[in-house]
């Protein structure tokens, strides 16, 4: 099967890893997969080193239209079975590559979408969506479209997860000294600011406490700076930054806890993998995370604030027998969600809607 994968964000995040992760395991299938992505963005630098065909398409402007207006003749020209994109402002130029040769439509939708269009959703054959809980909310508000809706959870390369380091964090200057840490993953619109809340109430039960906020946003870190200072806890409070690709296991398995405080979240990724190095999540009942933390004792879903304080102080507070159960049931519920499954379903969904293989 040949497929061309678009995805022409400016930046680089969880749906972005996925876009690649999917590529490469049907790659690994047997399929020819070319990638297409925005000339000049983060994701151009990050694929520069990735032996794969990919198409740098420029955006804006008369250059931006005449490599359209190219890269939708070479389209018919491959004679792609399928254009798969991964961002709903994408849609357009894949029905234009779709149309030109002759190949399905697919959307996959790795976030609750803002203002979900008919006329935009009509286009395409399929609406992949990454958890129930953004199907549900696009059936709800585009019901016409519901027969076109189906869900594939996101997927991880388990054997990359293997023998994690969990003194990772203990060779950090600003956490050898602390315990228990807790880690929040992900761009700072994600509500850290409730978990930089809890802080005051949770250092009476564990003084040397830390929250380490994995990620980097230069426009919304001086809020949460001035909301840590506000609170008097700017000593429990560590800035990680981004933290390297093939370090994030070592990084979330030196983790006592990973926390969330967001309540919209399409998915889930790093919970996924931090439940794959065998550490528990606490977060709220919404978003995807209650299709994937389905067993207690990999972690508890709280329905408010002083729940999930609570749950927090109770998880950190348990004995260390209970603690290792705590790390094999991480992961061992983790098998849902592996790479090989995730790929085996987007092949099945391809297949069934043109016979294609």
């Amino acid at each position: 099967m040949k497929i061309l994968m678009i995805d022409n964000a400016k930046g680089w995040g969880g749906a972005e890893e996925q876009f690649l992760a999917l590529a490469k395991g049907l790659i690994s299938a047997g399929h020819a997969v070319t990638l297409g992505i925005r000339a000049g963005s983060t994701g151009a630098v990050r694929l520069s080193d990735e032996t794969l065909p990919i198409w740098a398409v420029p955006r804006g402007g008369l250059k931006g239209a005449v490599a359209l207006a190219n890269f939708v003749v070479k389209a018919k020209q491959e004679q792609f079975h399928v254009i798969h994109v991964h961002r709903d402002h994408d849609l357009p130029v894949g029905k234009l590559y779709a149309l030109a040769a002759g190949a399905l439509l697919i959307l996959t939708q790795h976030c609750r979408p803002g203002k979900p269009s008919r006329l935009m959703y009509g286009l395409v054959d399929k609406i992949v969506c990454v958890s129930k809980y953004i199907a549900a909310d696009i059936c709800t508000r585009l019901p016409s479209l519901t027969s076109r809706v189906c869900v594939i959870h996101n997927g991880i390369d388990l054997t990359s997860f293997d023998a994690p380091d969990p003194a990772y964090w203990q060779r950090h200057p600003k956490t050898n000294d602390r315990w228990p840490l807790l880690g929040a993953v992900g761009c700072f619109y994600k509500n850290q600011e409730e978990l930089l809340g809890l802080l005051p109430e949770l250092r009476k039960e564990f003084p040397k406490i830390a929250l380490l906020l994995i990620g980097e946003d230069d426009q919304k870190k001086p809020a949460l700076v001035n909301r840590a200072t506000e609170l008097g806890v700017t000593d429990a409070v560590v800035f990680t930054g981004l933290i390297p690709r093939e370090q994030m296991k070592d990084a979330l398995a030196g983790l006592d806890l990973q926390v969330s405080a967001f309540r919209n979240e399409g998915f889930g990724l790093a919970i996924v993998e931090g439940l794959a190095v065998g550490t528990p999540f606490v977060g709220y009942r919404s978003g995807g995370y209650p299709e994937i933390v389905t067993d207690c004792s990999a972690g508890f879903l709280a329905d408010s604030s002083t729940e999930l304080a609570d749950a927090v102080i109770s998880m950190l507070s348990a004995d260390s027998k209970s603690r290792s159960a705590r790390v094999e049931a991480c992961v061992a519920t983790i098998g849902r969600f592996s790479l090989s499954r995730m790929v085996g379903t987007y092949e099945a969904t391809y297949a069934s809607l043109k016979g294609v293989s």
